[in-house]
């Protein structure tokens, strides 16, 4: 699973320090960076510029465990800048604002990510559910 986290700031710089130590705070995390593959994604660079500016953190792991990991990493870091930047999480589509840290806005994202809940392994349901039966709704 692939997902790209976003921010936005008031200034192109800012949205770049920004993406950087957000970068940095997932790549020390070991709850995060054990489980995941992490790329700064660079923007081209503008005229005037010394180098690249750094877009988005794109994340690549295997499990919906992983995926609450980066919720919660993301939600986390959000909550220590002095300015609450807006990050938003993209993952097939599907994107989602990070607007707390508390236990309810986590699992807002990660329902909206479409991991809030989960089927029970040996459900018969999810995406991991045989294509001859139909997956089950609620």
């Amino acid at each position: 699973m692939r997902v790209r986290i976003e921010i936005e700031a008031d200034r192109d710089d800012g949205a770049g320090d920004a993406a950087r130590s957000l970068y940095m705070w997932l790549s020390a995390d070991p709850e995060v960076s054990a489980g995941a593959g992490l790329s700064p994604v660079r923007r081209a660079e503008a005229p005037g510029r010394m180098g690249p500016v750094l877009e988005a953190v794109e994340a690549v792991f295997d499990s919906g465990v992983q995926l609450a990991s980066l919720v919660v990493a993301v939600a986390s870091w959000r909550s220590t800048r002095p300015r609450a930047e807006r990050v938003r999480i993209e993952r097939a589509g599907i994107r989602v604002d990070v607007d707390g840290a508390d236990p309810e806005a986590v699992a807002r994202v990660l329902r909206a990510l479409g991991e809030g809940a989960a089927p029970a392994a040996g459900s018969g349901e999810g995406p991991g559910a045989p294509a001859d039966r139909p997956q089950q709704r609620d």
